[in-house]
């Protein structure tokens, strides 16, 4: 398997600039991309003209305020980030729909079925799953693709983001620009995968229980409302008590936990508070359970700069352990509520992941929610996460 990353700016006309380096990408046998919402619909427009006549597959999302690769990051300007994998030897396999409300299960499920069969693959279970979603029913989506692959292949992603979370995040499968919808490849590798999910946030001493809940929307904790618990711990945090409305910026580092998983791996899974409700509810951007504990983390600026390169260090490090050999490409997503939080050190993470990756290609999206696998073999959904995924 061969692998390069290619970074090719969108122009003030919104075609991009480098057609040579597009026309390039026709002949990878998956391309796996990155850039923001003008980036990826441009790409789907360049599409007529470059990939119809391609076997190249797609799987492209928005990222929030673009994205970054070793190549650099986007300072203000859209860049399209893409990874393309040549001569896979196992094969890759591409399919996307639109979420129909109630359905995202079976979509899911049908999704992922047409993505084996695009491989020429039905019926064998894949490495590894590449998920791209639009924000809302990700537990859904991965229920679904559960059904079909058990818990035994990693599903790894993210959910597309945009730049002001007013919902015009897109996905993009090689042909067709999808604006609520999931695109899944699998890859069928016989080089090797090792993949790490993991958040910047430590525990706090404070917890509650889950009493009253419907999906995203958490009514009480012990019984009190949600907001009225969330901001006794903020007080008790030294923080100002937050008042109806968009929270999500001032949740930042703050968000809450629930352990999936065994008790022994005490794997924390993170929801990210959205929205606080004049009755006293919070909207989050991850469901719940009623009767799930739930505890406050706490988090700094300087862990989550830190995080994206001790994520990949991981991911490498187990790697070469495992297989005494380094990647040829690595796959990171990273949170966009983090990547906000720190937006002017994106400079700082990227050259620490250069120097780490000594190398590796690697591309970064910054997402609106993330999927991967803990190392109880469970992919599950979270927030203010961080996934970093290495093949070959």
């Amino acid at each position: 398997m061969h692998s390069r990353v290619n970074r090719i700016a969108l122009q003030a006309d919104g075609t991009f600039g480098d057609s040579g380096k597009i026309a390039a990408l026709a002949e990878a046998d998956i391309n796996i991309a990155f850039g923001d919402v003008a980036a990826i619909s441009a790409l789907a427009e360049t599409s007529d003209s470059h990939f119809q006549e391609s076997s190249a597959r797609w799987i492209a999302s928005s990222s929030c305020l673009g994205a970054m690769s070793h190549l650099g990051t986007d300072e203000g300007e859209s860049f399209v980030h893409v990874l393309s994998l040549q001569d896979i030897d196992g094969g890759a396999g591409v399919s996307s729909a639109d979420l129909t409300p109630g359905r995202e299960r079976a979509i899911a499920e049908a999704t992922l079925v047409q993505a084996m069969q695009d491989a020429g693959k039905l019926g064998e279970m894949p490495s590894l799953v590449w998920l791209i979603v639009a924000p809302g029913h990700e537990e859904e989506v991965l229920d679904g693709l559960h059904g079909v692959l058990g818990d035994t292949v990693p599903i790894f992603g993210g959910s597309s983001a945009d730049n002001t979370i007013e919902g015009k995040w897109v996905q993009f499968d090689g042909s067709q620009l999808r604006h609520n919808g999931i695109v899944v490849a699998v890859l069928y590798l016989t080089e090797p995968v090792s993949c790490y999910f993991s958040s910047g946030y430590e525990p706090t001493e404070l917890s509650a229980q889950v009493t009253a809940v419907d999906g995203r929307r958490l009514f009480a904790l012990d019984g009190e409302p949600a907001g009225t618990v969330y901001n006794r711990w903020l007080n008790l945090m030294e923080q100002d008590p937050l008042k109806a409305g968009n929270i999500l910026q001032a949740s930042t580092y703050f968000p809450i936990s629930r352990n999936r998983g065994p008790v022994s791996l005490d794997v924390p899974l993170l929801s990210h508070p959205a929205w606080l409700h004049d009755d006293g509810s919070i909207e989050l951007f991850a469901s719940l359970d009623k009767g799930e504990q739930i505890t406050l983390m706490s988090g700094h600026p300087d862990n989550l700069i830190r995080r994206a390169t001790e994520v990949t260090e991981v991911v490498l490090r187990t790697h070469e352990l495992n297989y005494e050999r380094r990647p040829k490409a690595l796959m990171i997503v990273f949170c966009g509520g983090c990547m906000l939080a720190v937006k002017e050190h994106l400079n700082e993470i990227q050259r620490s992941l250069l120097v780490l990756a000594q190398g590796v290609p690697f591309i970064v999206g910054f997402t609106f929610g993330e999927q991967g696998c803990f190392s109880d073999g469970i992919s599950r959904h979270g927030n203010l996460m961080i996934s970093a995924t290495a093949i070959g």
